[in-house]
């Protein structure tokens, strides 16, 4: 049964580095989907992307997401995050780097922010509508 909220188990889920699957709705109707780095925080699920991107002028135009965030090994766990996209400024250069080492440990995170440099980027805060999962 669908909730807006995640469950113990789900929250754990999230909460471990994995690389999720954005579906937002191209001006023409059709799908896109990217993978991406998120965080969850205060019942809310963040994406960094490049203001301009594809993401970014999707959710300019029609602000339903869908987010999966998924295991790719048996017995392949899936959550399901469906609701709208709102636009935010990017949250500062601290807030990259903790999604950086949150995926990427310690060094690769640093050497990571380093090597990306400045950025001039949007935050898509997801707001859920929907969560299921299995």
């Amino acid at each position: 049964m669908p909730t807006n909220t995640l469950s113990d188990r789900q929250l754990r889920f999230v909460q471990k580095p994995r690389i999720a699957r954005l579906a937002t709705t191209r001006p023409d109707g059709a799908p896109h989907i990217a993978p991406v780095w998120f965080r969850y925080e205060d019942g809310e699920f963040l994406v960094l992307t490049d203001r301009g991107s594809q993401k970014h002028c999707n959710v300019l135009a029609d602000a339903r997401a869908v987010l999966c965030i998924d295991d790719e090994r048996p017995p392949y766990h899936t959550v399901l995050v469906r609701g709208r996209a709102r636009i935010e400024d990017e949250p500062g250069p601290a807030w990259r780097l903790a999604l950086a080492v949150h995926y990427l440990g310690e060094d690769g995170g640093l050497r990571y922010i380093e090597q990306s440099g400045n950025t001039d980027g949007v935050l898509l805060r997801i707001v859920p509508e929907s969560i299921t999962g299995w």
